[in-house]
């Protein structure tokens, strides 16, 4: 008997712990909503170092913005609460750290619901003979699609420069072609070189790439170009090496085909553009785990007439963070067309834009200043 009355007290004990224990997981944490996730990036072993352009803070022109946001840990966005959202915003695993001064460079393109944008290729038996033209530009033999130079001038430590030079002209053409071919869709002549200094792991992995000058009058190309760099795999050597790397980008013989806009494309390009603080706190989220990522992201827009957005997801994109294309599509999943949607039709329509990251730095701003671009 005295042993059935001690174990009445213990039973009772384990059932307040377990409704103890039941509470308290009914009162976790909730997931932050886009205003609360940090910007502190951490520290990476890759590093792009690019120095600050001297551009305006705002540019636009017909079929797109580039924008030079405050620092991003300053930027505040209540976004209204969806589901959508909830889903893209994982919790981070480590509390915010101090975040150097960095901007983001922002561009879209008019919404368009063609998907070819890219310029086309020709077998090499038919370009002499493409619409009777014998020659391209400046005698050179006709070849439609842009020109894209890699070289590697000098170089030093374990690898040498014509190593370098052979796996940087083989992995670094289509990266650094998409970029330019961006570029191309918002001016169709522009060219120009972008010179970067590399350090080299004995493996061929691209530790830094350091931008040393640009003749490009676009930012965001420069960005792009010199982030592709980092990611390249270059010839493995004995031991560590340094090297310059120059990229030259010429226009081909004909233009880089251009998507036709959809009816009302600027007036529904601005209500999207609402969206862009909300987009930029996705963007400073996933730079504070991964400071390398950017690039270009497709977003396909279903929608009912009148505007109402029924679901976004990525289009026809190269964007590799898959992350920060969840947070993205659940920014525009909750996003409103408001009166710019009143001439919408019941369809999809494609919205590009593109992000790149540009930490602060005061030095060598006048080394960068675009010069004459190439003819």
């Amino acid at each position: 008997m005295q042993s059935r009355s001690l174990a009445r007290p213990a039973a009772c004990a384990v059932v307040v712990l377990i409704s103890t224990s039941a509470v308290c997981a009914a009162a976790g944490p909730a997931i932050p909503p886009v205003a609360e996730i940090p910007v502190a990036p951490t520290p990476a072993p890759k590093r792009v170092v690019i120095p600050q352009l001297p551009a305006a803070t705002t540019t636009t022109t017909t079929t797109t913005t580039t924008t030079t946001a405050p620092a991003l840990a300053a930027v505040v966005v209540e976004p209204t609460p969806a589901p959508g959202v909830v889903e893209a915003m994982p919790a981070p695993s480590a509390p915010p750290a101090p975040m150097a001064s960095l901007h983001v460079v922002m561009v879209d393109e008019l919404p368009f619901r063609a998907t070819h944008t890219h310029a086309r290729e020709l077998p090499e038996h038919a370009e002499h003979a493409h619409h009777g033209k014998k020659h391209g530009r400046h005698g050179r033999p006709f070849h439609p699609a842009p020109g894209i130079v890699v070289d590697v001038p000098d170089a030093s430590g374990g690898a040498s420069a014509v190593d370098l030079q052979r796996t940087a002209r083989n992995v670094g053409y289509w990266p650094f072609r998409h970029c330019y071919e961006e570029g191309l869709r918002r001016d169709q002549h522009m060219g120009g070189k972008v010179s970067l200094d590399l350090g080299v792991s004995p493996g061929g992995a691209v530790d830094s790439a350091t931008l040393a000058s640009s003749t490009l009058r676009d930012e965001s190309v420069v960005l792009c170009v010199a982030r592709e760099a980092q990611h390249l795999t270059l010839a493995p050597a004995e031991s560590a090496a340094t090297a310059k790397l120059s990229v030259t980008l010429a226009t081909g013989d004909e233009p880089v085909p251009v998507p036709r806009p959809v009816p009302h494309a600027d007036d529904l390009r601005d209500a999207l553009r609402a969206s862009w603080p909300a987009v930029q706190q996705c963007y400073a989220g996933e730079l504070a785990r991964h400071p390398d990522a950017g690039g270009r992201l497709e977003l396909k827009f279903h929608v009912r007439s009148g505007g109402a957005i029924t679901d976004v997801s990525e289009g026809d994109s190269r964007f590799g963070d898959v992350d920060l294309t969840r947070c993205v599509l659940g920014v525009y999943r909750s996003a409103k067309l408001g009166s710019a949607g009143h001439g919408v039709h019941e369809g999809s329509f494609v919205y590009p834009i593109h992000l790149e990251a540009r930490p602060e730095r005061p030095a060598v701003a006048a080394a960068l200043a675009p010069r004459t671009p190439m003819p």
